[in-house]
C-alpha cells in the first residue's frame, strides 16, 4: 500500500534473504474488505485508524488477515448478520449464519441452486406445445 500509516500493514522481511518480497496472503486479499476490517478490529480495540500506534495495527492486520483468510467476505457478512439479526431474542451464531449463505454464493451456469424458491418460466411456446399435447392425448383416448 502507498500509505502504511494508515492501513497498519507493512510486508513481511524474508528471513533467508532479508529481501522484501511480495506476501501472498495479503495480496489476495480484497483491499475494501481489508478496510472495513482494519476499522472494525481498530474499534473493538478502542481506537480509530488515526488515533492507533503501530502495535495495534498490527494486532488488528493479522486478525483481519486471518478472517478474511477463512470467508473473503467476512466482514461484509458480519454486517449483514448484525443487520438481520439486530431485534431477534434468539440470535444464531455467525457460524450458522455463515452455512445458511453457502447455498447462495453465485454458481456456473449448468449448477442448479439446492434452496431455490424460484419456479421455472413457462414460456408462451411451452404452454402451446402442452395445450396441443393434451388435445392429441384427449383426441388417442376416443
Amino acid at each position: 500500500m502507498a500509505n502504511d500509516n494508515f492501513y497498519g500493514y507493512k510486508r513481511k522481511a524474508n528471513k533467508t534473504k532479508g529481501k522484501i518480497g511480495v506476501d501472498l496472503d495479503f495480496e489476495a486479499v480484497n483491499p475494501y474488505e481489508f478496510k472495513k476490517g482494519m476499522y472494525t478490529e481498530l474499534e473493538k480495540l478502542g481506537t480509530t485508524l488515526r488515533e492507533s500506534d503501530e502495535d495495534q495495527r498490527e494486532k488488528a492486520t493479522e486478525t483481519v488477515l486471518k478472517n478474511l483468510g477463512e470467508v473473503a467476505a467476512y466482514y461484509s457478512y458480519m454486517e449483514h448478520y448484525e443487520t438481520t439479526t439486530r431485534n431477534m431474542d434468539r440470535k444464531p451464531s455467525f457460524k450458522t449464519f455463515l452455512k445458511e449463505l453457502e447455498g447462495h454464493s453465485m454458481k456456473e451456469i449448468g449448477e442448479k441452486f439446492t434452496e431455490d424458491k424460484m419456479k421455472e418460466i413457462k414460456l408462451k411456446e411451452n404452454i402451446r406445445a402442452e395445450v396441443r399435447n393434451k388435445i392429441n392425448e384427449l383426441f388417442k383416448t376416443k
